[in-house]
């Protein structure tokens, strides 16, 4: 029996959480004493902590709070989850013996969970680094055993590396399709995301679908997740793999558990309202925030997830360290910032003044969106020869790394610098073909000469191993925890074996004061709902405050190394 116990009178939960009959959470900070004390009696638990498990209710019991509060059945499709039956698909011999014997053993635990326990409708949600393609080719090759036709969809940047590793490893041609008007002959297709509203795929032509970076199909609106749900939907094994699920708010799983199984997530609205404490308001439907994330996740391991953490698997892994550093930025470039922080305060007295729902208050709401977007690009501007020095200095000292920044300003400025002084280095943007992105990848881990890789936080964040080297700078922030997170990691993988340093270069006085403290609240709404933990922060474990030595003499003593 599935009860959600509610108090009825005003709006405060009574924070009893009935899973199913084996498992029962309890929050009780909110619980009267006398209330506890019986619900402790009944579940035959005699616990003084805030939540705790029991093996048994005593339904009869709880039954007696009916009079003070409202019992309420859990939802249906965590009721289905609760009754359904595990598979039996795996079979290791359907695997192909030089793969399987190069996987780690709870590399080869994913797989045999995403066949059995998930049905080979799985969400493959390893930390980064921890070889989740490697997973992915077994799952192929697996599946392939029963010749089904495959799709592999990714970020374009990723075709070439999927076209060489099915070869590699498998032993097993593909057709890479370039073009929209390309015909779909092979066994194994590989296509970029952007690429698939282009394409006529006839639904159900394809058994087994991969989609590497699931986080790209986040957004239900997108042409790219409209083209890419049917196909999943319709497919015998689909497996979709990202190291972020989410990478800012819950309401962006659900286009990728909808498209796995529609029979457990099926309805947006309803999803929104349980899971996002969704509501409609004058400006539209938000589903901006979080509710029931222990729900949530509880759905997540028991009918869609296979999730390990590199703490726990990986106990040789070097460990990885923050540190925020903050830049003194010189009055004379805070200009425009504080400009744009006085029109930020006005805009939000004005809102709050108007009426809720107007259409003036709707446009003043317009107004401050695009003022924190052009406060965004001042702060870059601002802190950018702060940044360009301290990276400067860096390098003076011999040290080797890699640098990530969103704004082209800031990447420019950096790479003007380093060629300034005659450094070797690669870089890699938006304007980077696919082809020569793992060329520039495989320069850098191979020449022990090229000091640093200049990289774009949304072009370069993710699919690449830089584990030659272990320290990597953040010179801008990005409003997206799991964008940072999924950057920071492409030195923290596999093959590293030192320490890995995380640099954070904030800007005082400038928007990365606001921006930091969200991150940080951010990362913790989405480790409760992934990982059920709170440990993590954007806070460095040291902090410090820099004041910069002088261009000139950085560029001197840069020449003198060099």
């Amino acid at each position: 029996m599935s009860f959600k116990y509610r108090k009825s009178p005003p709006k405060k939960q009574f924070v009893l959480s009935v899973v199913n009959k084996h498992t029962l959470h309890v929050k009780t900070n909110k619980m009267p004493t006398s209330d506890l004390n019986v619900v402790k009696k009944a579940i035959h638990v005699n616990d003084k902590r805030k939540s705790f498990q029991m093996a048994r209710v005593d339904c009869r019991t709880l039954m007696t709070f009916e009079d003070r509060y409202t019992i309420e059945p859990v939802p249906q499709h965590v009721a289905r989850i609760i009754q359904r039956t595990p598979d039996s698909l795996f079979d290791q011999t359907k695997v192909p013996d030089k793969l399987w014997r190069t996987l780690f053993p709870y590399q080869k635990k994913g797989i045999e969970h995403a066949l059995n326990k998930y049905g080979g409708r799985c969400l493959l949600a390893d930390d980064m680094g921890l070889g989740k393609t490697r997973q992915a080719l077994a799952f192929i090759g697996h599946c392939k055993q029963e010749d089904n036709r495959v799709l592999v969809a990714c970020p374009s940047y990723l075709r070439y590396h999927w076209q060489q590793s099915i070869l590699d490893w498998l032993d097993l041609e593909s057709q890479l399709v370039k073009k929209g008007n390309e015909p779909i002959e092979g066994d194994i297709v590989i296509v970029s995301y952007d690429m698939l509203h282009k394409l006529d795929i006839p639904t159900g032509i394809f058994d087994v679908i991969v989609c590497d970076e699931s986080h790209y199909v986040k957004s239900r609106k997108t042409k790219r997740t409209k083209a890419m749900t049917p196909l999943v939907r319709s497919a015998r094994y689909a497996l979709l793999i990202t190291g972020t699920p989410a990478l800012n708010r819950p309401i962006e799983l659900f286009s990728q558990l909808y498209m796995l199984r529609p029979a457990y997530i099926k309805n947006y609205t309803a999803y929104a309202a349980r899971y996002c404490n969704g509501k409609a308001t004058p400006f539209g439907y938000d589903d901006r925030g979080s509710s029931n994330m222990h729900e949530l996740n509880w759905i997540l391991q028991h009918a869609f997830m296979v999730r390990r953490l590199k703490r726990d698997v990986l106990t040789q892994l070097p460990p990885k360290t923050r540190h925020t550093v903050w830049l003194e930025v010189k009055t004379s470039e805070l200009k425009d910032v504080k400009t744009l922080f006085g029109t930020w305060k006005k805009l939000n007295d004005t809102i709050y003044r108007l009426p809720s729902g107007s259409e003036q208050q709707r446009k003043e709401m317009f107004e401050r969106q695009k003022t924190i977007s052009e406060l965004f690009r001042a702060t870059s501007a601002a802190k950018c020869k702060a940044v360009v020095t301290w990276v400067m200095q860096a390098l003076s000292e011999g040290r080797a790394f890699i640098f990530f920044a969103y704004h082209q300003v800031i990447l420019n400025a950096v790479e003007e610098a380093v060629l300034q002084a005659g450094i070797s280095y690669m870089r890699i943007d938006g304007s980077t073909p696919a082809h020569k992105r793992q060329a520039n990848v495989n320069a850098f881990q191979d020449d022990p000469n090229m000091k640093i890789a200049i990289l774009s936080i949304m072009a370069a964040g993710t699919g690449i191993t830089l584990t030659r080297v272990s320290e990597c700078v953040m010179g801008e922030l990005y409003w997206v925890p799991g964008v940072m997170i999924q950057a920071e990691d492409r030195v923290h993988r596999i093959s590293q074996t030192a320490r890995v340093d995380i640099q954070y270069l904030l800007g005082t006085d400038t928007l990365d004061t606001y921006i930091h403290p969200t991150l940080c609240k951010k990362l913790r709404t989405l480790d409760t709902l992934i990982d059920k933990r709170t440990d993590r922060t954007f806070k460095g474990k040291t902090t410090t405050t820099v004041h910069l030595e002088e261009e000139d003499d950085i560029f001197a003593a840069i020449k003198n190394l060099f």
